[in-house]
Parts: C-alpha cells; sequence; structure tokens
C-alpha cells in the first residue's frame, strides 16, 4: 500500500468514525428553543467539541492529499471508504445493526476502492 492510500484511508477512518460521534454526543439538542441555545448546548460538550475536531482534521487532511493525489481516485475512494467507517462505528455505537444489504454493500464499497487502486496502480 503507497503511501497516499494509507491517507485516503486515514482520512476515512477520521471522517467514518467522528460522524457517528458527532450525532451521539450531539443528542439533546433538539430540546433547545433558539440558535443561541444550540451554540451553547454544544459549547459546552467536550466529547462533541472532540470529534467536530477530529472531523475537521479530516478535512484538512483531505485538502493536503487533493494536492498529491489524483482527484478522480481520492474523491470516490475517501468518500466511499468514509460510508463504510460510518456504518461500522454506527453499528457499533447501537445506531442499528448492519444487515445483509449493508453487509453486502460494505463488500462492493471494499472492492471497488480495491479496483480504484489498482486503475491507479
Amino acid at each position: 500500500m503507497d503511501s497516499s492510500t494509507v491517507k485516503m484511508v486515514f482520512v476515512s477512518i477520521l471522517w467514518g468514525s467522528t460522524n457517528p460521534l458527532i450525532k451521539k454526543f450531539s443528542s439533546g439538542i433538539e430540546n433547545c428553543k433558539s440558535n443561541v441555545d444550540k451554540i451553547l448546548f454544544l459549547l459546552f460538550k467536550p466529547l462533541y467539541l472532540l470529534s467536530l475536531l477530529g472531523n475537521q482534521l479530516g478535512s484538512v487532511l483531505f485538502y493536503l492529499l487533493l494536492g498529491s493525489t489524483d482527484l478522480g481516485i481520492a474523491v470516490p475512494v475517501v468518500n466511499s471508504m468514509t460510508l463504510l467507517f460510518t456504518a461500522v462505528v454506527g453499528a457499533a455505537l447501537g445506531e442499528g445493526r448492519l444487515g445483509f444489504k449493508g453487509a453486502v454493500g460494505t463488500l462492493l464499497i471494499v472492492l471497488g476502492t480495491g479496483l480504484c487502486n489498482l486503475e491507479r496502480g
């Protein structure tokens, strides 16, 4: 695995794992009445802020990755792998189990990502 593949997987893990964490740690925001209340609510949730920071770090790394990787490969690979990691982490957090169709979809994502990397190689 070359360095750009490792970077793509790392960004996907960052985005895919922080998406369900942001959702989990922002629970209760629906009870806030105004936007100011929502901002204050989130500012005092350290785990939410840490998850958001990780997500934004993934965005910065993705931006840097685009400078050294073929755009036609990086974008679909990172986005598809992000969905994969979001599904896995979401299931681990109890958001719902990955059923048969989800497992087949996950397998297709992995195979498609592998084919994209073979095409590049």
